[in-house]
């Protein structure tokens, strides 16, 4: 095992285009590391640049006590696992896993017994003699995590290993990884876009954008405490609520309600400041009888979500989400109020984006 750390890292294309601009990031040893953000946002290129699949244009990476920025692929002690898992169709199960071995000239017989006992512990006994063909895709995942891991990696990248996957083996998937790392106590990193999936596995979340971090921290730090109008939309299965209004007298106008600005921000704003009020969708009561200090509205459009449902519902000029139990959903036209949950609710600045105090 081993922890990595990313000082001032770039990659830079032909032409200026930075894949990676500037990333500073320490991962420590034995914990699973989530690279998360829209298509394009650079995480993939940071993963391949630390497994030494991209050239680093400058910077400085360290693996464990190792200098590896210009390392090869085969002296960083890293695994990787690709999105299309990229296993050998004319290869059997266990020569697929058991091929990194044959590459470092590990003895026939070695390499077959580690086969069949990774894959023992991935639940795959039975397959060993089946081709990639004759699996299904959670059997093929696991056909290349066992690959990666039968060579003892430092450290164990992931790159979208579940994208391919329907949603209910996704579902099935996340828990064997989050158990399958901790039992290895292997240093992770995991690409993905899908939110759901980092906040569910991940002990800290580095969020990126156009190359650049965005943020960087635990899932439950990430959701409530965003830094920014772009972690706070990206984050969630639902985004937050992010309303264009101005602090007037300590209060910021939503609707025809004046909202208290929340108290984390009072000291750092200032009057006729133009600002993004958020709050989540889960932080919003519905109600069919006036409240103190709720927000009037109107139902426009109502979403099943199972146990709950999602309502948009708009007040004056604004328009917003809110999450209600099955029992409570409205009808479109309904109206009501709203009422946010205290010390829920953020400010971030019109201009920079960044959250308020």
């Amino acid at each position: 095992m081993a922890a990595i750390i990313a000082t001032e890292l770039v990659k830079e294309y032909p032409g200026g285009v930075r894949g990676v601009d500037s990333v500073d990031v320490e991962i420590a040893d034995g914990e699973f590391f989530a690279l998360l953000g829209p298509s394009g946002c650079g995480k993939t290129t940071l993963l391949r640049s630390i497994a030494g699949l991209e050239s680093i244009t400058s910077g400085k990476l360290t693996i464990g006590e190792k200098d590896v920025t210009n390392a090869e692929p085969g002296e960083r002690g890293v695994a990787m696992v690709f999105q299309d898992y990229a296993l050998f169709p004319h290869m059997d199960v266990g020569d697929n896993i058991a091929y990194p071995l044959r590459i470092r000239r590990v003895g026939k017989t070695e390499r077959r017994t580690t086969a069949e006992s990774v894959a023992n512990g991935l639940s795959l006994n039975g397959l060993i003699e089946r081709r990639p063909g004759q699996l299904s895709g959670g059997q093929q995942q696991r056909v290349a995590l066992a690959r990666a891991v039968a060579t003892r990696p430092d450290v164990l990248l992931l790159d979208e290993p579940l994208s391919n996957l329907d949603a209910r083996l996704r579902l099935e998937a996340r828990t064997f990884l989050k158990e399958l790392q901790r039992d290895l106590g292997v240093t992770t990193v995991f690409v993905t876009h899908d939110q759901a999936e980092a906040l569910a596995l991940a002990d800290r979340i580095a969020v990126m954008k156009a190359g650049k971090l965005q943020q960087i921290g635990s899932p439950r730090e990430i959701f409530h405490r965003p830094n920014n109008t772009f972690v706070a939309g990206f984050i969630g299965s639902v985004p937050m609520n992010l309303l264009d209004t101005v602090v007037s007298g300590g209060s910021v106008r939503i609707g025809e309600t004046d909202v208290p600005v929340p108290a984390e921000a009072a000291a750092a704003v200032r009057e006729g400041q133009t600002v993004s009020w958020g709050i989540r969708p889960e932080y919003l009561r519905w109600s069919t009888e006036p409240v103190e200090g709720a927000i009037a509205a109107e139902v426009v459009v109502t979403e099943t979500l199972g146990a709950t449902s999602l309502v948009l519902v708009s007040a004056g000029e604004h328009k917003l989400q809110v999450v209600v139990p099955e029992e409570q959903e409205p009808a479109p036209g309904d109206r009501g109020w709203i009422s946010p949950q205290r010390n829920r609710a953020l400010l971030f600045d019109a201009e920079t984006t960044e959250r308020i105090g």
